[in-house]
């Protein structure tokens, strides 16, 4: 492969403060985690790279995984690799799930969940967990740290909500426990990104026979993710299993105008896949326990 014929400005800071300051004097710098996006990206046959790149590889800081018994602390820069080998008593199944999902294990070792989240013009693999699971980022620049939950990373037209000089230095992935989930990556192949991908997201709790929590997210690598709160709600109380029940039949339906609404589906089949999940999932939830 040739590389363009300029070379970049190329940063590779040891501490996350000389990060924070170098970010504020270069705030056009591609921040760099594991390169993933930036590789898989190209086309033809140049390297097209930025002009400036801010790499977080040598920032011990950033590289740290934790767990306590509410949530799990993942530093921007481990590797997807490393936390699936944290294994069944650190992941939840629906998580170590997700994270199979991100990449092909071939790169699982580069990738990163910081640089999934982080990328500009699309919300990746990881963003429908990340949004249902209610995950939050610490954002740090020179002038400070704020948190910013995965529901608000992004604008309600998918732009990133990221301040030039910032950069996300962590993810707190909350612990809970779900009665069941369900995740799903669809499309013409197993990691692609085409017309046709999908990545649907559903969980939910239950008590005595009665739902009582349900949180449901679809992506397709655009910029932003369908999920509608006030829907979700419509089902909170209802016995399960549901069965045919006309409780279940209104959510589908509703779900449905409200997908054809937002035009979030490029195609009916894609519907008709949606629909069929949901309806599978909630006629028996308990087929897919957590």
């Amino acid at each position: 492969m040739q590389y363009n014929l300029t070379d970049p400005s190329i940063y590779m800071p040891t501490s996350l403060a000389e990060a924070l300051v170098l970010k504020e004097r270069h705030p056009t710098a591609t921040v760099y985690a594991g390169g993933t996006y930036l590789l898989w990206n190209q086309a033809g046959r140049f390297l097209i790279l930025p002009g400036s790149i801010l790499s977080l590889q040598n920032i011990k800081e950033l590289n740290r995984l934790g767990r306590t018994e509410t949530r799990l602390d993942v530093g921007a820069t481990v590797s997807i690799q490393r936390i699936l080998r944290a294994g069944p008593k650190v992941l939840s199944p629906l998580l170590a799930t997700a994270l199979e999902g991100i990449c092909p294990p071939s790169v699982a070792t580069m990738a990163t969940l910081g640089g999934n989240l982080s990328v500009p013009d699309r919300c990746m693999a990881s963003f429908p967990v990340m949004h249902v699971l209610d995950a939050r980022c610490e954002i740090r620049s020179s002038k400070g740290t704020r948190w910013v939950p995965v529901t608000g990373l992004r604008s309600p037209t998918g732009e990133l909500q990221l301040e030039p000089i910032e950069i996300i230095t962590r993810i707190q992935i909350p612990m809970e426990e779900w009665n069941f989930h369900v995740h799903r990556r669809i499309g013409s192949f197993s990691y692609g990104i085409t017309a046709d991908s999908l990545i649907l997201v559903i969980v939910g709790k239950t008590y005595r026979g009665m739902l009582t929590e349900f949180r449901f997210a679809l992506g397709n690598f655009s910029p932003r993710i369908y999920r509608n709160r006030d829907l979700e709600t419509l089902l909170i109380g209802a016995r399960l299993p549901l069965g045919k029940s006309k409780d279940l039949k209104a959510f589908l339906y509703a779900i449905q105008e409200d997908l054809k609404n937002q035009k979030f589906l490029s195609s009916h089949v894609q519907m008709e896949r949606v629909l069929h999940i949901l309806q599978s999932t909630l006629s028996n939830p308990f087929q897919y326990s957590a």
